[in-house]
Formats: structure tokens, sequence, C-alpha cells
């Protein structure tokens, strides 16, 4: 295990002046990073690595063994103190890596806060990492992998990097099985922190204290847990030989014992399973078919059998019925499981859009998707706007279904129960209550960048690179400052805002390659996360069931927890709360005669304050937002100054 080592004066010069700090290295600086989460600086020299902390902005740790790492491969893990580095190979596949040996990704993680490795794939002899997951309330990291011995999954200590165990696995569990290429692989941990490890349809069960499979089962296409870790739904797909139908076979277990919670035979439904969530006392198993409500005390179904509902996309429970999506048709469905409507309502151009969001506000709705926008009454279906307010045309959603993020964004209001959407350039507000559809507010030119937006005590503050709009609750603009952008060779690190993005993806995606591992007390932050108002609707991919409305704002806005975390996290939130106490202003920077000026920025009223001057030639940059601290690179120098 690598370790850090304190920096003595032989090192390096450290100069303090007039609120200056200037330290001076043995070495030019090649590269530099600002951790987000910890507000610690990493330096990156020909011999070592540095690491400069926030509150004395003076450094903390030096590491020469880690200098291998590369910058450019540098990503952070949310809500934590720790950052990874992946080594690929010229040809990265996994497939390849299982199959035939090759050389896969190498990972190493590192405590930004030490200087230490936690844990680094090579040097515990895996050829190839396939997932990487934290377990804090352990102080451990899960990983899965291709060793020298074969396929094996490992847990390891993050204070020493040392092994806890490590099992070796049958190669099935790791090679995709025909038919297997879309199913979802997901890693849970239950109340007593054992691990149930579903992949290519093939569930084991690991005893988180030994590694021992205590469980060890094939043909499961799905696993769920409840938020205690006390209940465990498994989903297995069969054929009914004698209705030759496609069926689904649900069991309620103790995952503790393995022993059925449900009285007598398990559940069937029928079609393959695509989704199961639970809502409070209701398991929604979504199937190739249709869905079912279940009870999740009896096993019992809601209905005998829905009417047939192939292609599910999203699925909005209402006051008596369920608000179905199906390819770009919207249904309703009644308590008893079947179509409410004569007709369903067209309301996406393309089968494949997403996200379709649908918002319930009984006795009517409003959709929003990436092509078009109404309001509907829930009972008849009737459409409440004359014509479907347009977002994109046609041709534009055809030539854009492949992006990874939709271009469009959704944000959700709960003190106006207002909705403000940014599409194709255009910014509008939406509510529940509107007889004719809103007209757009705003036309801007951020071509295939994105505006981010923060809901503010009576405004929304809308901003992309070094413009920055402000529009009261009624839809008028306030202010709209706009400022040349700095070129490449700054940095400024607004908060959390610019990873926050990916925190908010890796939270809906399960088989999520590098994330927490789902315990208990992690499963408490995901709801506590979910429940207040973070980030844009529709900025990743959203499950079937539910409104996903609760997303509406960065996470500056995290409330306080009313749960035990740990010290990693504990050390992070430290940090959340401080960028609080400035949130009335950010810091931006301007270009001009061959100066850069850094400026505060008030919010709420758009005035500025000069703060500082630069040198354009100076040498790069980093500005800490939370800090509000300027970091000069110039050479081996570093300069260091309060603003």
């Amino acid at each position: 295990m690598m370790k850090s080592n304190i920096i003595v004066s032989i090192l390096l010069l450290s100069i303090s002046s007039f609120g200056q700090q200037k330290i001076t290295l043995k070495h030019r600086v090649k590269e530099s990073i600002l951790n987000s989460n910890t507000g610690i600086v990493l330096i990156k020299t020909s011999e070592s690595v540095y690491g400069i902390g926030p509150e004395k902005q003076d450094i903390i740790w030096e590491n020469k063994s880690i200098g291998d790492l590369d910058f450019n491969r540098y990503a952070e893990i949310p809500l934590t103190h720790y950052a990874f580095f992946e080594d690929k190979p010229l040809i990265n596949s996994e497939i390849l890596s299982k199959t035939l040996n090759a050389k896969g990704i190498s990972r190493a993680i590192v405590d930004v806060t030490t200087g230490n490795i936690v844990f680094n794939s090579s040097e515990q002899g895996f050829h190839a990492v396939f997932n990487t997951l934290l377990l804090p309330e352990q102080g451990a990291v899960l990983v899965d992998g291709k060793t020298e011995e074969g396929f094996g999954i490992g847990l390891f200590d993050f204070k020493t990097g040392k092994e806890i165990w490590k099992t070796q696995v049958v190669s099935d569990f790791f090679t995709r099985t025909k038919g297997a290429l879309l199913n979802e692989e997901k890693v849970l941990l239950d109340a007593n922190h054992n691990i149930f490890w579903l992949k290519n349809r093939h569930l084991l069960k690991i005893d988180a204290k030994t590694g021992t499979i205590t469980y060890n089962k094939k043909g499961i296409t799905s696993i769920l847990l409840n938020d205690q870790g006390n209940k465990l739904y498994i989903s297995s797909n069969s054929i009914n030989t004698k209705k030759l139908n496609q069926e689904t076979v649900i069991y309620a277990m103790n995952p503790r014992t393995m022993d059925s919670l449900w009285p007598g035979s398990p559940l069937n439904v029928v079609g393959n399973i695509i989704e199961t969530n639970l809502d409070k006392n209701q398991l929604v198993v979504i199937t190739s078919k249709g869905f079912d409500i279940v009870d999740t005390k009896n096993g019992k179904k809601k209905w005998d059998r829905s009417d047939p509902l192939p292609l599910i996309k999203k699925i909005v429970p209402t006051k008596d019925s369920y608000l179905v999506v199906q390819e770009n048709q919207l249904t309703r469905i009644d308590k008893l499981g079947h179509k409410a409507w004569d007709t369903p309502l067209k309301i996406t151009y393309s089968d494949d859009e997403n996200p379709v969001h649908i918002f319930d506000d009984d006795p009517y709705a409003l959709f929003i998707t990436p092509s078009r926008a109404n309001r509907i009454e829930i009972e008849s279906g009737r459409k409440i706007w004359k014509e479907d307010l347009a977002l994109f045309d046609a041709d534009f959603i055809n030539r854009n279904l492949k992006l990874e993020v939709p271009y469009h964004r959704v944000w959700f209001n709960p003190k106006t129960e207002q909705f403000p959407v940014y599409s194709e350039n255009n910014f509008y507000l939406f509510n529940n209550k509107d007889i004719t559809a809103p007209k757009s507010l705003q036309r801007f030119d951020f071509g295939r960048e994105f505006p981010e937006l923060k809901i503010r005590k009576d405004a929304y503050f809308l901003y992309q690179g070094n413009r920055f709009y402000l529009f009261d609750f009624s839809g008028k603009l306030v202010y709209k400052k706009e400022y040349a952008p700095v070129k490449s060779g700054s940095f400024v690190r607004r908060s959390f805002r610019d990873s926050f993005y990916w925190l908010k993806r890796g939270l809906q995606i399960t088989s999520a390659t590098l994330l927490f591992a789902p315990t208990q007390a992690n499963r408490a932050i995901r709801s506590t996360i979910v429940s207040n108002n973070l980030g844009a609707l529709g900025t990743g991919v959203s499950g079937i069931y539910g409104t996903y409305r609760s997303y509406t704002q960065g996470i500056d806005d995290f409330k306080d927890f009313d749960v035990d975390l740990d010290s990693n996290l504990e050390y992070v939130f430290k940090r959340i709360r401080k960028s609080r106490k400035n949130n009335e202003a950010m810091i931006i920077t301007v270009p001009g005669n061959g100066q850069i000026q850094i400026i505060n920025f008030q919010i709420d009223t758009g005035k500025e304050e000069l703060i500082k001057e630069i040198d354009g030639r100076q040498g790069t940059f980093i500005i800490d937002e939370i800090e509000r601290v300027l970091y000069i690179f110039d050479g081996k120098e570093v300069s260091i100054e309060k603003l």
C-alpha cells in the first residue's frame, strides 16, 4: 500500500504576505485539479503529487508513488473524498476481457485528504475490473473482475488496502448468456450487509464477513430490496406450456434465511419482466405485456389480468387510475386494469423519445415530452390546449434520438407549482392551471450547450458559460448579463454544480460501474436526495414508474440529513453546508485588455463588484468558489490568495 509523506521544509519554500500564500515546488507544475467534494487541490509535478488543503491553503500531503496516475483519467466519486483513476487499454472491451483474457480496465481509488491509494486493482491481482462499489458503512470497496485464477469478487479495506476476502466465482456468472445482453446487473446489500449480486441472470448471495457464497441460483431476471433491507423480491421468466405464454414468477423472500414471505405458491404475471418498483405497500411489476399492482403483504394482485399493454415507457399513478405511455401514445388504465379511454392520445412525434414527463394534478395532468406538451383532463382524455405546444420539430427529434442526454430540461418549483422548461434554445414556464399553452419567454443562442437553472426565492436564475439571466416568477426578464468567455487555461469550480450531473445520473443507474453500494444508510441518503429538490428533470435515465417531479435544483440546496453519516460523508457535507453561505453571489471571470477580471456577481440583482485583476499571461488558475480562494500556477510557483 502506498503511503503519503508530510512535506518537510527542505522540499519547498512557503511564503505568506499580505493575505497571499506562495508555495515554491522543486519542479514545475504539470497538472492541477480541484476536488469539488473537499476543496483540496491536487498538483502534479514530474516527481510527486501534492494536496493543498482549503482551510490553511498549504500543502497537507505529498505522495511520489501516485505520480504515475494519469490526471486525464481522473474522476470524482460523488459525495465522498475519494477520486478514481482509470487506465484503459487501447481496445477497451469488457467482453474481450472476459472471453479472451485480454487486459481490461485497471482502477485506482485515492483518498484526496491523505493522498493514500485505498485500492489499486493491479496491485490486488486483477487483470481487468468490471464493477467497483463503495461500502462506506463497512469502510470497504467491493470489486469484481478477471484475475490470474479466473473470475473473482473481492472486498478490500479502505484504510489499509488489504484484502478482506476474495471469492472465485464460476465463469458463467461473468459470461453473457444468450439473450442476456440487455438484462440488468444489480448489486444490493440487505440489512445485515450481505451482498446480493445479479449478473447475466445469475444471482449470488455472498456473506459480507467471509465472502462465502450462501445462495446460488440461475435464471433470475430481476431483484429488488425494500428500504429496510429485510424483504427481497426475486423475479424469474418462464413459459407456461399450457397457455404458451411468457410469464414472470415473483417471490418475496426473507434475505437472511431465503424463506418465502408470501403464503402459498409464488406470484405469476404475464410477460417478461421489465422493471419492478415499490410504492408504499405495493409492488409495481412492469412486463413486456403490461403491468400489475401487487400487495406486498400477501402477494395478491390488484386485478386478475389487465388489458394488453406492450412497450410501456411510463406509468404515473393518479387518484383512482394510472396514466400509461406506450411508445408515442398515452392512455388511462382504471382501477380494474382496463383502458378507460376509447382512443389513446399521441404525445410524441417518435416512438423512441425519452424522457416523458406526466404531472398529475387531479382532475388534470400535464405532459411534457421532448417534442410536444399539453394539459389533459384525466377522466376523459380531452386536451385542454387547442393544439399541442411543439417543443422540437420531427426532423430534430429523429436526428438526436441517440443522444445520451436529451436536448431539453424540465425543472419543478414547489413554491409556485411551475415547471420551467428549456427546449431548443427557448425558455418556458408551464403550470397545471393554464388554459392556453405558454409562450417562449426568451430565445437563446446556446447552441449545443445546456444552461443551468437555480430557483431563487422570487426568481429563476438561468446561466450558461458567462451569460446570466434572471426571470421573476411571472416570466418577466429582470436582467440580462452577457460577458466574453475566458479561454482555456482557467477554471472556476462553481460549488458542486459542475460535478453534480454525474451524481444525478449515477443515483438512477443501478448498473453504474463505480458508485455507492446501496446499503441501508445510503438508501436513506438516496431517498433524501430524491425528496429534497435536487437537480433537473430529464437529465438522466429515469425509471418507468413515477413522476420524478422532485428533481428540481442543484446540490447547493441539500437539506440536512436525519441519518447517521460516517466520517467520509460528514467531511463532504461540511463543505456543502459552507457552500450555502455564499449562495447569494457567484464568482465569474471576464477577459479584457490582456487582463482577466475576477468579479463577484450578485445573483438576485445582477450587480458586479471587481475583486481582482490578473495578468492573462500569468499561467493557469483555479478559483474555488466555496472557499473563495484563487490558485495561480506559474512554473514551480503556486500563488494562493483569499478573494
